[in-house]
């Protein structure tokens, strides 16, 4: 069997998830740990059902236009485009062995229901890519290959499945969690399908590359919120021209996962940290986050190393 060992769940995307659970709990939406801690693991793994969800819009995209081609033929008075039509997209092997993945096979078969309230979708969807030019050169081109029949999967994936407002409506309607990733997941069906070989099984992406990762956000979210209080004192020590009541909230929570990260993890090199939570700052707070978050985590790295509270091992010591 064909693996694909690269892994659904970013170091990244786990501390995005983090940071929005922590700001759940600080602003009273969870009111414990245990109920952050659930929430974060249910909403990682509706992330990976995402995943699941969209790759099998490719099988249903074909049953769609089989469907379409027979209600054609059964006509009173058929056209003959409709007597004679192009089977090409019909017989795409490419499909035809995504349909054959045992793990879609049971999320198909477990999710019926929901797959089903796709249909209406999954209709648009092809009357949109049956207009575009990708999809008529594919039709007319004389020639059939697994690599032409894959690129088509790709172009599909890239140019419908992306600011298509009413699949983002359906994902919204099935589940919360499926409102914020859609991009995300969708990158990663195209990964997949680029790994995919002609006529050998192939593995859906893990969730998790490894048990590091696993555990990483479990611990990231715990070790912020045991030590909330304490490091919302540090960040008020280190920023004395800021009153900390008016530094935007996810300015601060941003700086507590950091802190969090550079104390609980000896094997995530400083550099790495600042980079990320600079990064995230820049996305996910005000346009002058970033710069005020780096010299804030400047500050903390400086006072953590000098107070021996900064610990790196192994990978850490990069």
């Amino acid at each position: 069997m064909h693996y694909n060992y690269v892994q659904m769940i970013s170091r990244r995307l786990l501390r995005i998830k983090v940071l929005k659970e922590l700001y759940g709990y600080v602003t009273g939406e969870k009111n414990s740990l245990p109920a952050a801690e659930k929430e974060l693991k249910l909403s990682i793994n509706k992330t990976h059902e995402q995943y699941k969800y969209l790759f099998c819009f490719i099988p249903l995209l074909q049953e769609y236009a089989q469907n379409k081609i027979e209600i054609g033929r059964q006509k009173f008075l058929p056209t003959d485009e409709e007597k004679n039509p192009n089977m090409k997209f019909i017989n795409n092997k490419f499909i035809k062995q995504i349909a054959e993945n045992r793990d879609l096979q049971n999320f198909s078969a477990r999710n019926s229901a929901i797959l089903a309230d796709a249909t209406v979708v999954v209709g648009k969807m092809y009357n949109n890519i049956i207009g575009k030019d990708y999809f008529a050169e594919y039709m007319t081109h004389p020639e059939t290959s697994f690599k032409q029949d894959r690129k088509l999967i790709v172009d599909i994936l890239s140019n419908e499945f992306e600011d298509f407002e009413d699949l983002y409506s359906l994902l919204e309607e099935q589940s919360i969690y499926w409102t914020d990733e859609p991009e995300f997941v969708v990158s990663n069906i195209i990964k997949t399908v680029g790994s995919i070989k002609e006529n050998k099984p192939f593995s859906l992406m893990p969730l998790y590359k490894n048990t590091d990762d696993e555990i990483f956000a479990e611990r990231l979210l715990k070790h912020a919120v045991v030590n909330y209080d304490k490091y919302n004192i540090l960040i008020d020590e280190h920023t004395p021209n800021w009153d900390v009541e008016r530094i935007a909230l996810m300015d601060i929570l941003i700086l507590i996962i950091a802190t969090s990260e550079f104390i609980e993890f000896a094997d995530i090199p400083v550099k790495v940290t600042l980079d990320e939570y600079i990064d995230l700052a820049r996305f996910y707070s005000t346009s002058s986050s970033c710069v005020f978050v780096n010299g804030v985590l400047d500050k903390i790295v400086d006072y953590l190393e000098k107070n021996n509270m900064l610990r790196k091992l192994g990978k850490g010591l990069a």
